[in-house]
């Protein structure tokens, strides 16, 4: 028989699709009961939620480029290169496609312009992210033109409605983070891989551990803009370059994803294996219940003022609208951003 959790899933975002991977992967060990009063929490960085358990274990998870705070969860799943004894583990937040990675891992075996009507693909709707990803579709578009399939900078008629298959029409693919940071890898690369392109990728400086440096353009390692380019150039005009490059395994070691997977299972058994309070690691005495109990004073008086009620209200009602209409969409980002909301 298996053993019942009674969890809860707080502070994540979107369809939850982050959260549904990590449920996924319990299911597969445990029976789950999400329930408001639970022995184990799973939150992420989209909310404070997170803040209103306390008498309980808290797992942090985040695929975005935050570090956890290990005064408020017992145990994290994150980018960070870290070692915190049994509480931690780097998991990046790629290995979880599942749709996406084995296209990457076999690309290699079928190398091939056929197809390849297209000189590079640009798919992005974020526009609070670093000026470097504007920069580069500025630089590159002064060579030739890139096509721009999401909502920023679009120039292809609107957003596509299938990033890959947009994708695999081009032989290169701007694969650009929301920032540089050690560490800090998502889909974005493996994307552009599974697509069968060369990406042209910046944001973790350390990608070369994990990722085949010869299988894409890492423009971490260039001086500037012209020089990222110039290399691009150099392989757009030489169809045996790419096809080298596309024949290149993307991972170092074959075996990556199946072994962080594995060891995820292992990390989530040693948590939930354990019972709730022999499971607990940060301190609930007085200086850390005197912080939680500030940073709680301090989120509830945000939820009574009239900003925290104005968010509360369009990230129900008018953010779900907007995303169906693309100016208006923008325009909300755009003045979220400056509000700092």
């Amino acid at each position: 028989m298996r053993k019942r959790l009674n969890i809860k899933f707080v502070d994540f975002t979107g369809a939850e699709g982050v959260a549904r991977k990590l449920q996924a992967r319990l299911e597969k060990y445990y029976e789950l009961v999400e329930t408001d009063q639970p022995d184990w929490v799973i939150y992420s960085v989209f909310g404070q939620e997170h803040l209103k358990y306390n008498d309980c274990v808290k797992i942090f998870w985040t695929g975005e480029n935050q570090a956890p705070d290990f005064n408020l969860c017992d145990y994290a799943i994150a980018f960070e290169h870290l070692e915190f004894g049994d509480r931690y583990m780097r998991l990046p937040l790629w290995v979880l496609y599942e749709k996406d990675t084995p296209l990457m891992t076999a690309k290699h075996q079928e190398a091939s312009l056929a197809g390849k009507d297209s000189f590079c693909s640009f798919v992005y709707s974020n526009t609070n992210a670093s000026p470097e990803r504007g920069e580069m579709l500025d630089a590159l578009n002064a060579y030739k033109t890139v096509n721009s399939g999401g909502r920023y900078k679009n120039n292809v008629g609107g957003p596509v409605a299938d990033k890959l298959a947009f994708q695999q029409k081009h032989k290169f693919a701007i694969a650009f983070e929301n920032a540089s940071h050690d560490g800090y890898t998502t889909e974005k690369l493996v994307q552009a891989f599974a697509a069968g392109t060369v990406p042209i990728y910046w944001g973790d400086p350390r990608v070369g551990e994990t990722f085949n440096e010869d299988s894409f353009i890492n423009c971490l390692r260039y001086p500037n803009w012209e020089a990222i380019v110039a290399r691009v150039k150099e392989i757009d005009e030489d169809d045996a370059l790419w096809l080298k490059m596309i024949a290149t395994p993307a991972l170092r070691d074959p075996e990556a994803i199946e072994k962080t997977l594995a060891e995820l299972d292992t990390f989530l058994q040693h948590i939930f294996d354990q019972e709730p309070k022999a499971a607990r690691r940060f301190s609930r005495d007085y200086w850390a219940l005197k912080q939680l109990h500030q940073r709680q004073r301090e989120r509830r008086a945000y939820e009574r003022s009239f900003t925290g009620r104005m968010q509360r209200f369009t990230n129900r009602y008018i953010f779900p609208f907007a995303r169906r209409h693309e100016k208006l969409w923008l325009l909300l980002k755009s003045l979220a951003k400056k509000l700092n909301v």
